[in-house]
C-alpha cells in the first residue's frame, strides 16, 4: 500500500509555513489588487473538496471583513449564471479555486465570468502552470501544497490558509495575521496527539454510519470530512449544519453512528446541549474544540481539546487534521488503499 495520502496529511504544517511566506511577501501586491477591484460581495467557486473549501472560506471571510461572501459550485455559474453573476450588480468579485487549476466545470466558469465582467481577476491553485493561474488577472498559487494524492487533504487546508491571509489583509487586521502565523506550529502538536486517537476511536465501536456537525465556517470543514470519510473509506457519511441536525436526521441516530461536532465558541453553549441529546438516543460522540467544560467533556465519548488560545477565525484549518486521519485510519482498517479510491481521479475533465 503506497503512502502518499498520509504522507501529505501530515506534511501540512510545513506547507502552512509556506503559505505564511507567499502571504507575507505578496502582501503589498495582493492590497493593491483588493482595491482595484473595488467590491463588495465575493463569490468563492469549487468543485468537490473546493467547494467545501469555498463554503468555510465564504463564512470565514465574511467574519474577517464584515462584507458579504457566498460560496457556489462551479458548474451553477456554468449553468445559471443570472442567479449568481446578474448584469445589474458589477460589485462581486469572484474567487475561482482549483488544486488542479484544470478541472473542467471550473474553467467553464473562468469563461462566463470573462463574458459578464471582462476578467478573472482572483484564481486560486497549486499549479501555476495551469489554464486558470493564466486566466486570472491576480493569481494565489501554493505550488507546495500540490498532491500526488487523488484525495485532497493538504491542499484543502493550505488554500484556505490563504485565503483567510487574504481576508486579513482586506481587512487590516495584524492581530489575526500574528495568530494566523501561529498555526503550523499548533498543527505540528495537534498531529502529534491523533493519529492514536483515530485508531483508539474507531476501535471503541464498529461504526457503519458517520455525521459531521458544525456552523459557520466550521460547517464547510464538516462537509470535507464527510467527503474524505466517503472517499478514503467508502463509508455512509452525512453533514448537516450542527442544529439543523434535530430536523429530521437524528431519526437515524443508533449505537452504530460516530458523530462528531466541531465546536465553535460562538455555538458552544447550543452545541453542547446537542451533543448530550444526541448521546442520549446512543451516538458516539466526538468533539473537536478549543476548551472543553464539565459539561461539554462530560457529553464526550471521544474528545480533542485544540488549546491554542487562538480565535475561531485562526484555528479553523486545525480541526481538519483529525478528521483526515479519521477517515485515512478507517480506511485502512477496512483493507483500502486512500491513495486509489474507487471510481475516482486526480482531476474530473469532461469532453
Amino acid at each position: 500500500m503506497a503512502d502518499s495520502t498520509l504522507g501529505e496529511i501530515l506534511s501540512q504544517p510545513e506547507v502552512w509555513r509556506d503559505v505564511q511566506q507567499i502571504a507575507t511577501e505578496d502582501r503589498n501586491k495582493i492590497q493593491h489588487y483588493l482595491d482595484l477591484s473595488a467590491h463588495d460581495d465575493t463569490l468563492f467557486v469549487g468543485c468537490g473538496t473546493s467547494y467545501y473549501l469555498a463554503q468555510a472560506a465564504a463564512s470565514v471571510y465574511a467574519l474577517i471583513t464584515s462584507q458579504r461572501a457566498r460560496a457556489t459550485t462551479a458548474s451553477e455559474v456554468m449553468l445559471f449564471p443570472d442567479t449568481l453573476l446578474p448584469e445589474s450588480e458589477k460589485g462581486t468579485m469572484p474567487v475561482l479555486i482549483s488544486r488542479s487549476g484544470t478541472t473542467t466545470e471550473v474553467l467553464y466558469a473562468a469563461n462566463e465570468i470573462k463574458h459578464r465582467r471582462g476578467q478573472v481577476f482572483f484564481g486560486v491553485s497549486c499549479r501555476s502552470d495551469s489554464d486558470l493561474i493564466r486566466e486570472s488577472r491576480f493569481p494565489l498559487v501554493v505550488p507546495s501544497a500540490d498532491e500526488q494524492s487523488v484525495v485532497m487533504t493538504r491542499s484543502f487546508t493550505s488554500m484556505l490558509l490563504l485565503i483567510q491571509y487574504l481576508a486579513a489583509i482586506r481587512s487590516g487586521d495584524d492581530g489575526l495575521k500574528e495568530a494566523l502565523a501561529q498555526v503550523p506550529e499548533h498543527g505540528e502538536r495537534v498531529l502529534e496527539r491523533t493519529q492514536e486517537q483515530a485508531e483508539k476511536i474507531l476501535g471503541s465501536r464498529r461504526f457503519t454510519k458517520f455525521v459531521f456537525l458544525g456552523h459557520g465556517p466550521f460547517y464547510g470543514l464538516a462537509c470535507e470530512a464527510m467527503l474524505k470519510m466517503k472517499e478514503m473509506s467508502l463509508s455512509i457519511s452525512e453533514a448537516y449544519h450542527s442544529l439543523e441536525f434535530r430536523h429530521g436526521p437524528m431519526s437515524i441516530v443508533d449505537e452504530d453512528m460516530l458523530l462528531t461536532i466541531l465546536v465553535s465558541e460562538r455555538s458552544r453553549e447550543e452545541e453542547t446541549r446537542l451533543v448530550k441529546e444526541m448521546k442520549a438516543l446512543g451516538a458516539t460522540t466526538y468533539v473537536i474544540c478549543e476548551r472543553a467544560d464539565t459539561e461539554l467533556r462530560s457529553a464526550s465519548d471521544h474528545l480533542l481539546e485544540l488549546g491554542t488560545e487562538l480565535p475561531d477565525e485562526a484555528r479553523l484549518i486545525l480541526y481538519m487534521l483529525p478528521l483526515q486521519l479519521l477517515a485515512y485510519t478507517h480506511a485502512v482498517a477496512k483493507g483500502l488503499d486512500p491513495d486509489h479510491p474507487k471510481n475516482l481521479t486526480q482531476v474530473v475533465t469532461l469532453s
